[in-house]
């Protein structure tokens, strides 16, 4: 799964991605995206601010151990019976709100999930909510609403962390559209485009030099950075 920490996308087609990105493009003279592009951008792209707002607005966590992630796009669940339903999921904490990680490096948020996985196991539960005819499956910039049902589908345990280095995660990319049996993608746009360019983006990395990870085998052995 692919999932994100945010609770919609910003942008409802590859082509509207692509205009935001190059309306928040950072101004060279201050490292900041300049008002001048970015407000008539928003203007004219009412869903976008809106979906920036909520995003702008969610509860940030403390970390990665009790933070919620959703597949913010559509999916279809086929039934036995060949009628399918539109879908998304989320992994919702177990975990109850923590404090703050204490770290202030780059990767101190990398170092206090190997710390807390050096404590006891972390758990998500998989709930998958089912849509309604009039709620959007090609528009992941709204939300669907909460009184939707939802099904408590299982729980996620991680027991331990590795490292890139070595690690069985160097050699394999992410696709939305290579689903199991049974999950079909829906008529959302921006599940090809993901697909294409995580695809492009694999083929460029494995012709690159990989540095060797910060987070090295001996601090997940450990529990932290020696």
């Amino acid at each position: 799964m692919g999932l994100n920490d945010i609770p919609v996308f910003i942008a409802r087609t590859p082509q509207e991605f692509h205009d935001l990105l190059l309306a928040t493009r950072p101004d060279p003279a201050t490292g900041r995206p300049d008002p001048a592009r970015v407000g008539p951008f928003m203007s004219t792209h009412p869903e976008v601010a809106g979906a920036v707002a909520l995003v702008s607005g969610r509860t940030i966590t403390s970390g990665f151990a009790d933070d919620t992630y959703l597949s913010l796009d559509t999916f279809r669940l086929l039934g036995m019976n060949g009628v399918s339903a539109p879908v998304r999921w989320a992994m919702v904490p177990v975990t109850p709100p923590r404090a703050a990680p204490s770290g202030t490096g780059p990767d101190y948020l990398f170092e206090d999930l190997i710390a807390a996985l050096h404590q006891a196991p972390l758990q998500w539960r998989l709930v998958i909510t089912t849509g309604e005819p009039s709620d959007p499956t090609s528009d992941p910039t709204r939300a669907w609403p909460a009184s939707r049902r939802r099904i408590d589908a299982g729980t996620l345990t991680l027991d331990r962390a590795e490292s890139e280095d070595n690690g069985p995660c160097t050699g394999i990319t992410y696709d939305p559209t290579v689903l199991p049996a049974g999950i079909t993608a829906s008529d959302d746009p921006i599940l090809p485009a993901r697909s294409a360019a995580y695809m492009r983006s694999f083929t460029l990395r494995s012709g690159e030099r990989k540095p060797a990870s910060a987070i090295t085998p001996a601090m997940v052995a450990t529990g932290g950075p020696s």
